[in-house]
């Protein structure tokens, strides 16, 4: 049997990854740092993901094993010097923290004459393999000759929907049956090789990493903000409103406006996704999302190239409606939680400046520009009820 390393045990990891790498028919070694979670999967060498949408029926999955990369760097060094496929999910922000350990077992391959390894960051992050590449290189563990000597680095672009749970007396993870898994297939040893089951393999992935972003990532915080302007912290209340999954149904369908017009994507394709990818996986009231999580860091999210903006000036490019999508940022300039750090600093900057200069400072507009008004008017036409 052969071995997929995954760096990141946590529920996109368990949940999600491991899934794939399982019913490909690999051993997998999760790598993480958190003892309770390293102890727990080798405790059984095994646990349960549940579907969401069957009634939450069982799955097991087996043949598995964890490794601490601070108690075990050796052992982790050589699985990685066994492996055929390298994963990740351990948020974008920490691959510069894994990238040592890794490139110390891609280097224990070099001049070994083995079939190059599969390596994929698979995290919500624009081109996220580059980002673990560089930082592999800026260790100064490895250079580029000696990945491009062992190795492979396709980018990917993913999506699931996970929650902890408990069925049956078993813990373990809840799953939507939908999924994405997009890999750049131009970057593997051979473009017809297909290293994980299920994944979907495409020469052009910025259009799937776009559509994901500008569409589920984009409704999912608008939910949050506009869920937080009236009362309501769950994000399933808010997508199961007949009145506010309109707004927000709105602001996603600017968004798909905006990629047809950009990639050619067919307008069928675009509603389909947004109603069966979006409206209905995460307004399943099974799910329990809450809008304090969803929301959080508003102002990384409210960023002239992020998740509501990008699409906003995509749509100003074609001259298209982007006017729920500005509001959309109208909301999230409101939305507040104690706990956020980004919430209260922009809270307390408008207090403080007025929200014009909150949308110069952090929206990225000037004043002159058309949705600088539209975001401005917006915001004092909302009545927040809290």
């Amino acid at each position: 049997m052969e071995t997929a390393v995954h760096f990141g045990a946590g529920k996109i990891g368990r949940g999600f990854i491991a899934e794939l790498l399982h019913d490909t028919g690999y051993r997998v070694v999760f790598v993480d740092v958190v003892d309770a979670l390293v102890d727990l999967i080798n405790k059984d060498h095994e646990y349960y993901l549940f579907q969401i949408e069957n009634n939450y029926k069982e799955k097991k999955i087996d043949n598995i094993e964890a490794l601490s990369s601070i108690k075990e760097p050796e052992k982790v060094i050589a699985e990685i010097n066994q492996a055929k496929v390298v994963t990740t999910s351990v948020m974008a922000t920490n691959l510069p923290k894994i990238a040592p350990v890794l490139a110390k077992g891609l280097k224990s391959r070099v001049g070994q004459g083995k079939e190059k390894v599969v390596v994929m960051a698979c995290e919500n992050a624009m081109h996220g393999t580059d980002i673990l590449v560089k930082a592999m290189i800026d260790s100064g563990e490895i250079t580029q000759a000696e990945l491009d000597e062992v190795g492979v680095y396709p980018n990917t672009a993913v999506d699931r929907m996970v929650f902890d749970g408990e069925h049956n007396g078993h813990k373990g993870i809840d799953i939507g049956v939908n999924y994405e898994l997009a890999i750049e297939k131009d970057k593997l040893i051979n473009p017809d090789d297909e290293p994980i089951k299920g994944a979907e393999y495409t020469s052009d992935l910025d259009r799937h990493l776009q559509r994901k972003i500008y569409m589920i990532n984009c409704g999912h915080a608008i939910s949050a903000y506009i869920g937080y302007a009236n009362g309501k912290d769950i994000v399933q209340d808010v997508l199961n409103d007949p009145e506010l999954v309109k707004e927000v149904r709105a602001a996603v369908m600017e968004s798909a406006a905006a990629l047809e017009k950009e990639y050619g994507f067919s307008h069928e394709s675009l509603v389909d996704y947004c109603e069966n990818m979006f409206i209905k996986r995460f307004g399943n009231p099974k799910t329990h999302d809450e809008g304090a999580r969803v929301g959080r860091e508003p102002i990384r999210k409210i960023s002239y190239n992020d998740r509501i903006m990008g699409p906003a000036n995509m749509c100003e490019k074609y001259g298209l409606d982007n006017s729920a999508l500005l509001k959309g940022v109208a909301y999230a300039l409101h939305f507040y939680n104690k706990d956020d750090a980004q919430a209260v600093e922009l809270q307390n900057y408008i207090k403080e400046n007025g929200v014009e200069a909150a949308v110069e400072k952090y929206v990225g507009l000037k004043p002159s520009d058309r949705m600088f008004k539209v975001i401005v008017d917006d915001y004092n036409a909302i009545k927040v009820n809290r």
